[in-house]
């Protein structure tokens, strides 16, 4: 027992959070990364506005047009804007709760930990950043390609275009640079903070499925310790089961933050990659919107396969642990140890899975329904079009 001790390290689990606390304390969304000066404030306000400004200026432009084509290129995108400003909004709401999070995975029961354990969370944590770095290497494609992309077809065809058609009280042409980069702009911020919300997100549930797998670990050590004397082994035991709480209470604290966002972002999800799909069938492969609606769907999808596969590793993983206590020689124990280990394995009987405000559950059953009513969705609007175009035949 004292071997053990003596190998017991601190981790600082909250610094694989690093990178998404600057990101979002940046634009004064993350409570106490980054301090609330004018600055900060100045661009939490021009996030919002920016957002909301373009939304407006896009639904003013659908109500006054009626071309299926267009409403859908213009909606692709601003569908995207309302789930990302509902978990902005949501976020922002919840920041005092977010920062508790933090706490409960900086308590020494999750922190101190033995070599072998922290190789575990270095694997885990390392292979979910590289995961997310393909996504965020998705989100700026995106980025640049809405900046691009217009600018090449101006030029090609010699018109002033833009990256979404829009609907101003002036002439838009009088202010291009402003309009476009403003557009440009939009776009950054809600990949800058839409993508790191989703990290964060990811991480946090990526941390949860971690700590189950130690937990596994820990109780299967049991089966090597029960002769080191009643005492001890019982203290190892009730440290399994505070140690089980204390993940099922984080886990509840990530659900009650990101539940409402991710519900939203769900419904936003199947619309838009049923949108992307339907514009990728109509819009010229010549003009370069077909990379960019290529690379947009990519990263959509990546988005919704965060949520979905991380998901459904956490549940998986809850589920593991009362094959965990099976596998130990829990015969030889005494009674009272048997009841604690009787205690683990009822609560285990419920895996613990992440909803979305208690409706869908983050899985890859979730992921399979909402990509089947995108397709719905897509072959609903591919029969409008072809019905418009048979109609357009006919008239003529």
């Amino acid at each position: 027992m004292a071997n053990l001790k003596q190998a017991l390290q601190i981790y600082d689990i909250c610094s694989f959070l690093e990178g998404e606390h600057i990101r979002l304390g940046i634009g004064g969304f993350y409570p106490r990364r980054i301090k609330r000066t004018f600055i900060v404030n100045l661009v939490t306000v021009f996030a919002y506005i920016i957002t909301i400004a373009q939304m407006a200026v896009v639904i003013n432009f659908v109500l006054s047009i009626t071309d299926i084509v267009t409403i859908t290129e213009v909606l692709l995108f601003s569908m995207t804007q309302v789930g990302f400003v509902n978990k902005l909004v949501n976020f922002h709401r919840n920041s005092r709760k977010v920062a508790t999070l933090d706490e409960l995975i900086s308590q020494e029961i999750f922190t101190r930990v033995t070599v072998a354990e922290m190789d575990i969370m270095k694997t885990s944590f390392q292979r979910c950043q590289k995961v997310l770095n393909i996504f965020l290497l998705s989100c700026f494609g995106v980025t640049l390609l809405y900046g691009v992309v217009p600018a090449v077809n101006g030029i090609m065809t010699g018109t002033k275009m833009y990256p979404f058609p829009g609907k101003f009280p002036f002439n838009p042409d009088d202010y291009f640079v402003l309009i476009y980069g403003g557009e440009v702009a939009t776009v950054a911020v809600s990949a800058w903070n839409n993508g790191a919300m989703d990290c964060l997100f990811t991480k946090h549930t990526v941390i949860a499925t971690t700590l189950f797998r130690i937990l596994r670990k820990k109780i299967k050590d049991l089966h090597y310790n029960t002769n080191e004397g009643e005492r001890p082994l019982e203290n190892r035991i009730k440290h399994c089961v505070r140690y089980y709480n204390e993940i099922i209470k984080y886990v509840s604290a990530i659900e009650n933050i990101f539940a409402y966002g991710i519900l939203v972002q769900f419904m936003c999800s199947a619309i838009v990659i049923c949108l992307t799909g339907f514009q990728l069938l109509v819009v010229a492969s010549e003009s370069g919107q077909s990379g960019l609606l290529v690379v947009y769907l990519f990263c959509m999808m990546f988005q919704l396969v965060l949520y979905c596969w991380y998901g459904h590793m956490l549940m998986e993983e809850s589920n593991r642990i009362t094959e965990a206590c099976y596998a130990i020689n829990w015969h030889e124990m005494k009674i009272g140890q048997q009841k604690m280990l009787i205690t683990i394995m009822e609560r285990a009987k419920k895996p613990i899975a992440l909803k979305a405000l208690g409706i869908f559950r983050l899985n890859l059953s979730t992921l399979m329904t909402i990509l089947r009513s995108s397709y719905s969705y897509f072959a609903v609007l591919q029969q409008i079009y072809r019905n418009d175009k048979i109609m357009a035949l006919v008239t003529n």
